[in-house]
């Protein structure tokens, strides 16, 4: 054998070893066939009217397949050649459209399913066709997989994230898997920041959301061009507004009016409970008469998952009943509607929501002299950075007021 033939040898296996070192070997060993269509005109049987069905013809893996597209029309009408309506009529126009709307639909799907790594079938094809399909459509997928998880998730968890999903869907009422690109995600800060209004924190959840989705959709095989690992998550210092001992003691003189009504004097009780216990929303609500022991109240906190105990002082008491009960019954969001207007009719000039009673306790706690640690304890906070947040927030406090000094000569 001549030494060029050998080299020949030498360079044709090194480079199929090439190829089987950087050639992706993640595809399906089965894909699906070629898939073309065409509309054709059902000229064997025509209605009295003059007028013959149009069917869409698809050819898939050998099979043929034929889907009516609801439309009749005559004969003399249909242009083989260019797949289109004669005329330039309305009808005609609003005939063309559907048809190019379901050719495009039915291209979609199959690059859908071929990007994804999915076989399809015409099985696949015309269920999607008709409801698409949680392999193709991404926030099918979401709605799909957080009603699986239902039952695991703590309530307030999984009603925060259905609201991503119901934003997102107000963002895009159809995002295929295909779609999922960073030009995408880009488009979707912009929408919650310009649109919404959203803060970077409330931002951040919508992604780490869209992330958690995506993550367990690439787990599975769905194949996209953006994976789940490419979206960083930002960490953001969150809204601690908190309201001082004052505001405090004006919500409560508020409370003690005879000018407020039941409903409004209910919702109050609930926060000013939480302004002096730190207890959330959603651990609130689940409270009965058997979490009271004495002066003490044990749970288990719904966010985390821990037990806590917490020994209630004198104040919090005043806002419960006779059967250590709240009055009433409300939504989370009633709450919070509700309190934008108390505050509002206090002169209270800060934007609240019920957590800013969780914030009020920890900030107050400290001013008063309280511990971090046992603050980090009373919070059920697994890290003390998460405390420790509250102990920022005190000494700019203090160092905002030594310039009050100020005042005495000036």
């Amino acid at each position: 054998m001549s030494f060029t033939k050998v080299c020949k040898r030498k360079t044709t296996a090194m480079q199929v070893h090439t190829n089987q070192l950087y050639d992706p070997q993640n595809y399906p060993t089965k894909m699906s066939g070629k898939l073309t269509h065409k509309i054709i005109i059902k000229k064997d049987y025509v209605r009295t009217d003059g007028t013959c069905a149009l069917y869409i013809q698809l050819f898939l893996d050998g099979k043929r397949k034929r889907l009516p597209l609801n439309i009749f029309v005559a004969p003399k009408m249909w242009n083989e050649k260019k797949q289109i309506l004669k005329g330039s009529s309305d009808l005609t126009k609003d005939y063309n459209l559907v048809i190019g709307k379901k050719l495009a639909g039915i291209n979609r799907i199959a690059v859908s399913y071929r990007l994804a790594g999915i076989y399809l079938t015409f099985e696949k094809l015309i269920e999607d066709l008709t409801d698409p399909s949680s392999k193709v459509d991404f926030i099918k997928f979401c709605e799909k997989e957080l009603e699986k998880q239902k039952e695991v998730l703590a309530k307030g968890t999984y009603r925060q994230q259905l609201s991503t999903i119901t934003k997102i869907k107000k963002f895009k009422d159809q995002i295929l898997f295909q779609d999922i690109n960073e030009d995408l995600i880009n488009e979707l800060i912009i929408y919650c920041k310009k649109n919404l209004k959203n803060k970077n924190t409330t931002i951040q959840t919508t992604l780490k959301n869209f992330k958690k989705f995506l993550h367990i959709a690439n787990k599975k095989g769905i194949r996209t061009e953006l994976k789940f690992d490419d979206i960083t998550i930002k960490s953001f210092k969150g809204d601690r507004t908190f309201l001082t001992s004052e505001e405090i003691k004006t919500l409560y003189e508020y409370r003690e009016s005879k000018f407020i009504s039941e409903s409004r004097k209910n919702i109050v009780d609930r926060f000013l409970f939480s302004c002096f216990t730190g207890l959330r929303i959603s651990d609130i609500r689940n409270l009965s008469n058997d979490n009271f022991i004495g002066d003490f109240i044990a749970f288990k906190s719904e966010k985390t998952g821990k037990f806590q105990k917490i020994k209630l002082n004198e104040s919090a008491k005043k806002f419960i009943n006779e059967s250590n009960e709240f009055n009433g019954d409300y939504t989370n969001e009633h709450i919070n509607r509700e309190l934008k207007s108390i505050v509002s009719s206090c002169g209270i000039k800060k934007r609240v929501t019920f957590h800013v009673a969780r914030h009020s306790f920890a900030t107050n706690y400290l001013i008063k002299g309280g511990g971090i640690q046992n603050l980090q304890k009373v919070l059920g906070h697994s890290n003390i950075r998460e405390t420790m947040i509250y102990v920022h927030i005190v000494d700019s406090i203090i160092n905002e007021e030594i310039n009050n000094m100020d005042d005495i000569i000036n």
